[in-house]
């Protein structure tokens, strides 16, 4: 080797090697993958010095390879795009499948003789292929896709050189694209978090204006709680034209999204059919009826607790679908409630619900609730339970006794996340006057 052949080799080394290092502080200002493609490409032809490259990024659903970028100084706009929606190859097929098989580099220097090529490149290209280089992106084990280049043009063929540098390349590629699929995933999901909090806005739409005093010495007060952004449980309170009082809670099966779609619908069909019938347990006849129709392809059903109380005199009646028994908490004990069984509502096309009544009494009152305030867990996923319930009621002060439960419940999970949601209701009257048990 001349002396002069060896200080242009030396020379010419370092400026690749600089131009890499180029290439690190270029990528790692990239965060969009549509941002990072081309400007990835070009550093490649340049490290190279190369006719064209491209990278083929491999789509595990379809086990295939897809172009997702091209710089080819040969063919136009129309031919990048053609072969970007026209062209795909599987693990195996042609000279990238199989380095992306193998997770090998190859460098192929009469590319018009290998068995591998894949000749449908250069026929939409117009031009022929002569020599390739050909390196995969792997990361962490996983295959990502395989950087092309084409035809060196300062040379017959690509040398280990080029492959050595291509391959650190791909190296820089590959934490490149982890790091833009990261950034956007991230994107994804702030934005889904903006939908779920603004849907959770939406639904505190559908939670009553509750009246507070529902006139002689009666009261009510409600809280829902969903587990995440949203929930499937629901509650209301409705001015009937008898002067009572419809209240209910309900509880959609499932939480989240779907439970909350099917809640709404839920809480305006029982406004909608409320006027309809004067009796609760008709009322959950006819709200299962049409319940059944629209959910009953879909896996999901919901548990009712209806009541209908007349301030004037303390009366309740009541019917259950499936839900939770009310507690009637009268001081320092809970009165047995005539017992109650229905299925839930979208189970089956028709059924018959029973219907029960009590008298609440001055300073007695009746709770209704979802099963999220029996199966709160603690940090070590202990529920709270229905003796922790009762023992909480007959020992706390009230009426009413609804928002000390609640904070009782929330002290017994202190830093567990919500395992379900929590939904309470509470009616109760002021006054120690003289009390009326059916036990």
């Amino acid at each position: 080797m001349s002396d002069s052949t060896c200080a242009d080799s030396e020379v010419k080394v370092p400026i690749r090697l600089k131009r890499l290092m180029q290439a690190n502080h270029s990528l790692a200002d990239m965060e969009s993958l549509e941002a990072l493609l081309p400007r990835l490409l070009e550093l490649a032809k340049d490290v190279t010095s190369s006719e064209a490259s491209s990278v083929m990024l491999y789509n595990p659903k379809r086990n295939v390879l897809e172009f997702a970028s091209i710089k080819d100084e040969v063919g136009g706009e129309k031919v990048v795009e053609n072969l970007k929606s026209t062209v795909e190859l599987r693990m195996g097929e042609g000279i990238a499948g199989w380095v992306a098989q193998h997770r090998k580099p190859i460098i192929v220097r009469d590319a018009q003789n290998d068995a591998r090529f894949f000749r449908g490149v250069d026929q939409q290209r117009g031009s022929v292929t002569r020599t390739l280089l050909c390196v995969p992106m792997i990361h962490h084990e996983e295959v990502l896709g395989v950087i092309i280049v084409l035809n060196a043009k300062d040379k017959p063929w690509f040398d280990a050189e080029d492959q050595e540098l291509l391959e650190s390349f791909a190296d820089l590629a590959a934490v490149a694209i982890i790091r833009s699929r990261l950034f956007e995933a991230r994107i994804r999901q702030e934005r889904l978090e903006a939908k779920l909090e603004a849907a959770a806005k939406i639904q505190t739409l559908f939670w009553p204006k509750l009246p507070g005093h529902l006139g002689a010495d009666s009261h009510v007060w409600a809280v829902s709680l969903p587990a995440t952004f949203v929930g499937g449980d629901l509650y209301d309170v409705i001015p009937m034209p008898d002067g009572s009082w419809l209240v209910y809670v309900g509880d959609v099966s499932d939480k989240g999204l779907p439970a909350a779609l099917l809640m709404a619908s839920l809480s305006t069909k029982i406004r909608s059919e409320a006027l309809l019938h004067r009796e609760v347990d008709k009322l959950l006849e006819s709200l299962n009826s049409a319940v059944f129709e629209f959910i009953e392809d879909e896996g999901f059903f919901a548990t009712v607790a209806l009541g209908k109380y007349w301030p004037e005199t303390g009366r309740l009646e009541f019917s259950l679908a499936g839900h939770l028994q009310p507690l009637w908490v009268q001081g320092k004990r809970l009165g047995r409630l005539p017992e109650l069984k229905g299925l839930a509502l979208g189970i089956a096309p028709s059924m018959q619900y029973g219907k029960r009544e009590i008298l609440l009494s001055p300073g007695e009152a009746v709770l209704l609730i979802t099963d999220g305030i029996t199966e709160a867990e603690n940090p070590g996923r202990e529920l709270f339970g229905q003796r922790r319930l009762v023992e909480y009621l007959v020992s706390a002060p009230g009426p009413p006794w609804g928002r000390g439960l609640l904070e009782a419940v929330n002290a017994w999970r202190n830093t567990a996340e919500a395992s379900d949601d929590i939904t309470l209701l509470e009616i109760w009257r002021d006054g120690s006057g003289p009390r009326s048990s059916m036990e």
